[in-house]
């Protein structure tokens, strides 16, 4: 492939310009072709056809990409001359073969040699202007490309070249550099010509750069911000980082894209929907089409419903829509048939015309049969950036260079960018088809197939012309780290530039500029005072928040912090024992959660604790049905399984994926085991399922509490066993309970003793049945419960006051919180609690808990 484009001169007014392929089309009248279609073409019988079977699309860019480097390794663009026959039998002659036939049979090319091939066939008289070369030659190009140039030059001729750019000054390391960069040569000592520093990452390497420009001007080692350029590789890591960096200083940037990538927004719409009408419809997906543009919803609505769809699994403001945004909610349904797909997309799009959908849903139709191909659909509806065309160029900005062509004007003072990594040059990829030793021997039968050595050779090339365009002195940055924070090593460009000026590692070239002294920076820098305690927040010793509205007084010293939930009239709202055993173990962490002050990042639907637990508990519910005798083990067998696929669809509807199919397969056998062992208990105790999922609410000591117990059990004697379902093992539980501070026990008893709300519960209490509360563990299908249940067969009892101390310490901290004082933890808590109460202490996880965490103590250190 050529370096150097080719270029014309007009014969009128002598400018110069680039011969591209839109101008060869326009004078030679070439017929526009639209480019084949490879999916039809792919059939079986070739070499490629099990991958084409296996992932279509991916093997026609495939092809497509072989078909156009066999294409440019001819001299004519004829199929005709391509003959494998001079290969031996083996894998290069059959594919070789089948890329000739695959030619032979489109009949025309991709791209723009469609267009060459006409010019080619063409003579002088069909051009409606001269197009006379300037300097054809390069010794990179393919033979396509020499015989476009050959027969652009037989038609209209050729005139002086362009006088070659200066380079540095005879002497310099630079100068060696550009004279010798990847071909043999002596090492020289380096000078100040060239200069390398390394950086943290690309946006620390565009502040250096801007900084770098803004001192080479002031110090007047330029005049003016064209005599500065950049070469920085390609993609937006770079070009946002520099357009940043010197708007920041006021330089502008002369080079940069003539408009920004856009975004495919139909593309991106249509795939969400593809995604949320094959069903089940993950959160996150509906979360993305909420906030996506071109939505019959303003963007804040959008916003709102993302977040509660994230938060909740639903969203209550959608569901308060109406018009066109209800329209569209409403077809949002799985569907099974083209006829529904393609029946509710047409309803969204009509709902959404801003989103522009008609068009790709008409493309998606062409192609669907009688059957919906979801993985096909989605691969065509998959969204494309659109890169941005031409470049904004002007004299008076610094010059940004790209990575793929040479620079188009000469600098004094030159900085290059990324040289770390895959840059400089770009390393080559594998050939789609052919093996190296497979392109050599094709390359020695007469066809010049580009292989990575000519690739490598050709990018070396480039980056010593790019390396060309500086005449005083140039700077390579080299960042340690990508942007996302994993470890770069240097280019191979770096390595060679290293070894020639006499280093022995590329990293003996390099100053970094975080441990270089001041004065051996190379612009002028602010060292920051330094954060005090290192980022940390000045915490009370005594580890101890008020919080106040005014000045505090005796009788009211702070802010009743139990009251920040209300409802309209004013009443507080309950607190639920989850809740309150945060308050145990962090007062911080509780208080978090009473504000909503929580992360709401957005994550997919992963199967967690909480998931597991939901499942179990409907599993339970449905299986012991309420007044239904007890299923012995071959009734198991067939209700367990239907049992868990509707609390799969209940719940987690996205585990019916078949991705999930293993999770499934286990999730069954643990359901199986956990109905035995309940099913084993109840008979055992003769007890009697009186109701699944009771609420409670009641009050103790003024507070107002709710929960819900999620089965209720009647003994043959008449007293009351209230279950709570946890899926885990007992120990843990067993060791909590044992040191009393079980917190949810006491609790459950205090809401069924002084309720607030009459239940079938409640009343049982109010006639005189004694009540028990108890927990099952489903992993190991212990019950555990105070010493109330010991008398009950394969009741296991765990202390005689399960909660004592956690009732004791909840009335502390409850007092404290009324009163608006907010007790820290300290960095050692998780620890203690696990030692000392039995309870591990999740609230602690909380990164703002943990932010505001005390230091361990040092008598605290001395005990561990």
């Amino acid at each position: 492939m050529r370096i150097d484009p080719l270029m014309t001169r007009s014969p009128a007014t002598d400018a110069l310009r680039y011969v591209t392929d839109d101008l060869l089309a326009d004078v030679y009248l070439a017929p526009q072709v639209p480019d084949p279609n490879l999916l039809k073409h792919l059939g079986p019988g070739a070499p490629w056809s099990e991958s084409f079977t296996a992932a279509p699309e991916e093997t026609a860019l495939a092809v497509k990409a072989g078909l156009m480097g066999l294409a440019h390794a001819t001299p004519f663009l004829d199929p005709s001359n391509v003959v494998p026959d001079t290969l031996p039998e083996g894998r290069a002659r059959s594919h070789l073969t089948a890329l000739r036939d695959l030619w032979c049979d489109l009949g025309t090319l991709p791209g723009p040699l469609n267009t060459w091939r006409h010019v080619l066939h063409g003579t002088a008289s069909d051009a409606l202007e001269p197009l006379s070369l300037v300097d054809d030659g390069c010794a990179f190009a393919s033979p396509a490309e020499t015989a476009l140039a050959r027969a652009l030059r037989a038609h209209h001729g050729r005139v002086d070249a362009i006088a070659p750019p200066p380079l540095a000054m005879d002497g310099t390391a630079l100068r060696h550099l550009q004279d010798h960069l990847g071909r043999r040569s002596d090492k020289v000592t380096p000078d100040s010509s060239v200069t390398c520093h390394g950086l943290r990452d690309p946006r620390e390497e565009a502040e250096c750069a801007a900084a770098m420009a803004q001192s080479q001007m002031d110090d007047g080692r330029v005049d003016h911000p064209g005599e500065i350029g950049l070469l920085a590789p390609d993609g937006p890591a770079y070009s946002l980082a520099l357009q940043e960096a010197f708007d920041r200083i006021g330089l502008p940037l002369s080079g940069l894209p003539a408009q920004s990538t856009l975004r495919d927004g139909p593309g991106e719409v249509l795939s969400l929907l593809l995604v949320l009408l094959s069903g089940p419809a993950p959160r996150t997906a509906m979360a993305s089409l909420y906030v996506a543009p071109g939505m019959p919803w303003p963007p804040e609505t959008g916003r709102k419903m993302a977040r509660e769809v994230i938060d909740r699994g639903w969203s209550r403001t959608a569901s308060s829509l109406t018009g066109p945004a209800r329209d569209m909610l409403d077809a949002l349904r799985p569907c099974s048939t083209p006829e529904q797909l393609f029946a509710r997309l047409g309803a969204i799009a009509r709902a959404a015309p801003e989103a522009r959908l008609h068009p790709r849903i008409t493309a998606l139709k062409a192609v669907t049969g009688e059957s919906v191909d979801w993985p096909l659909l989605r691969r065509l509806a998959a969204p494309n950036l659109v890169p941005p065309e031409g470049h904004d160029r002007f004299v008076e900005g610094v010059s940004l260079f790209t990575e793929t062509a040479p620079p188009w004007r000469p600098v004094r003072q030159l900085i290059v960018l990324g040289m770390a990594g895959r840059h400089w040059p770009r390393l080559p990829g594998s050939d789609p088809f052919f093996i190296e030793g497979e392109i050599a021997m094709i390359r020695d039968s007469g066809l010049q197939l580009e292989g990575r050595q000519q690739r490598l050779a050709r990018g070396l090339e480039l980056f010593r012309r790019q390396l060309s365009a500086a005449t005083e002195g140039l700077t390579l940055l080299v960042p340690a780290l990508d942007l996302r924070g994993e470890r770069l090593s240097p280019s191979t460009g770096l390595a060679l530039i290293a070894h020639m000026l006499g280093a022995e590692e590329p990293a003996d070239l390099i100053q970094d500029l975080r441990s270089a002294p001041p004065r051996e920076l190379p612009v002028t820098t602010t060292r920051p005072d330094p954060v005090p305690l290192g980022g940390a927040p000045a915490l009370p010793e005594s580890g101890i928040l008020h919080i106040q509205r005014g000045p505090g007084t005796s009788e009211r010293p702070g802010v009743d912090l139990l009251r920040l939930r209300e409802t309209p009239d004013g009443t507080p709202l309950p607190h639920s024992p989850s809740r309150l055993e945060t308050l145990l173990i962090s007062p911080l962490g509780w208080l978090l959660d009473e504000l909503g002050a929580k992360d709401l990042g957005w994550a997919p639907e992963t199967l967690d604790v909480m998931t597991l637990g939901t499942l179990m508990h409907q599993v339970l519910e449905d299986v012991f049905a309420e007044g239904a005798p007890i299923p012995d083990e071959s009734t198991l067998v067939g209700t367990v399984p239907d049992a868990l696929d509707t609390a799969i669809h209940r719940h987690a509807g996205w585990l019916t994926n078949a991705a999930w199919a293993t999770e499934r397969r286990s999730l069954l056998c643990e359901a199986r085991d956990i109905c035995t062992a309940w099913a084993g208990f109840l008979r055992e105790t003769g007890a009697e399922i009186l109701h699944n999922e009771i609420p409670l609410a009641g009050e103790r000591s003024g507070l107002l509490l709710h929960g819900k117990a999620d089965c209720l059990l009647k003994l043959p004697d008449g007293r009351i066993l209230v279950v709570d379902h946890k899926r885990s093992s007992a120990g843990g539980r067993r060791n909590r309970m044992a040191k009393g501070w079980d917190l949810q026990v006491a609790l459950y008893r205090a809401m069924l003793e002084r309720p607030t709300e009459e239940t079938a519960l409640t009343r049982l209490v109010a006639s005189g049945a004694q009540v028990i509360t108890a927990y099952h563990m489903l992993r190991d299908g212990t019950v555990l419960s105070d010493a109330q249940g010991g008398d009950v067969p394969r009741v296991e009892t765990a202390g005689e006051d399960a909660s004592v101390n956690a009732m004791d310490h909840l009335t502390q901290v409850l007092a404290e919180v009324g009163a608006g004082t907010i007790r820290l933890n300290r960095a050692g808590d998780a620890m203690a609690f696990d030692k000392e109460r039995g309870i591990k202490a999740y609230a602690l996880d909380n990164p703002l808990v943990a932010a505001f965490s005390l230091p361990e103590t040092q008598a605290e250190e001395d005990v561990e």
